[in-house]
């Protein structure tokens, strides 16, 4: 019998019912980050291919695992909110996809008991942020994954350009001395405060990645183009930012400034 201490279920029950509270309404509230979404879906479609097993770490309403069962991908899509497998269940069924994707209500700390191998996982919208560190996901990846296969995850990053601008603009200096210095952070989710912790791309990879697994892309996401609650921008100016958003957020100056972080990761022979 698996038993989670007390703080940890606290955490992971918390977190269930934080996000069980926004899963209808979800898709709606992240349609502003839907030019995000397509650049992670052209990142699957380099490194995926037909025939492979893919792992959904918080998989959420189920959009990437739609996307890569469509493209001839076995998926198994996991999250702790039973309302999201819910949400993700039915749409997968109505895209037709049901006979490649199996759908689990799981805790990521608990990813370990699916076994593999898998050609690889991935992990969207911040899913990841949610755990105290990243140290068990990493060792369960390590075994899950097998040689040459890839972890791409996509995780709120530790500073945001945007998020600094913003407080600058309103004068809220102390808001703006804090942008990139803390690494943990509360946000209000269906109601409930839950607590992520934040890194860069780079130390994220060096912290508990680097030993079994090779970085082959690290980029910001959302350095340039602004988020979509910035609406005095006009709109083809944004478009203009989405489009150098998305070819330069490995640039130095803005692999660390972005609101997301994108680590593709490949897992070294033993």
């Amino acid at each position: 019998m698996h038993v989670i201490p007390g703080e940890a279920f606290t955490r992971l029950t918390e977190g269930a019912l934080a996000y069980d509270a926004i899963a209808t309404g979800y898709d709606t509230q992240v349609e502003g980050d839907a030019w995000m979404r397509r650049v992670l879906h052209a990142h699957y479609a380099r490194v995926f291919r037909p025939g492979q097993r893919v792992l959904d770490v918080g998989c959420g309403t189920g959009t990437d695992a739609i996307f890569l069962a469509k493209r001839g991908i076995r998926v198994v899509a996991i999250d702790f909110s039973p309302e999201m497998i819910a949400q993700a269940q039915a749409k997968i069924a109505a895209a037709g996809v049901a006979d490649r994707v199996r759908t689990q209500v799981l805790a990521v700390e608990d990813i370990a008991r699916l076994g593999g191998p898998f050609d690889g996982i991935i992990s969207a919208f911040a899913g990841l942020n949610t755990l105290p560190d990243l140290g068990q996901f990493a060792s369960s990846a390590e075994t899950l994954v097998r040689p040459h296969g890839h972890l791409v995850l996509h995780m709120l990053n530790r500073f945001s350009l945007w998020e600094l601008l913003g407080y600058l603009a309103h004068r809220n200096w102390p808001a703006a001395r804090q942008v990139g210095r803390l690494r943990r952070r509360e946000f209000t989710i269906g109601g409930r405060r839950v607590r992520h912790t934040l890194y860069f791309g780079r130390q994220a990879y060096g912290l508990f990645f680097a030993n079994k697994f090779g970085m082959r892309a690290c980029y910001s996401l959302g350095a340039l183009r602004p988020p979509h609650t910035v609406n005095r921008i006009p709109r083809n100016v944004v478009r203009t930012l989405e489009w150098l958003d998305a070819r330069t957020g490995a640039w130095p100056l803005l692999q660390n400034a972005g609101r997301f972080f994108v680590l593709d990761l490949e897992r070294l022979p033993t």
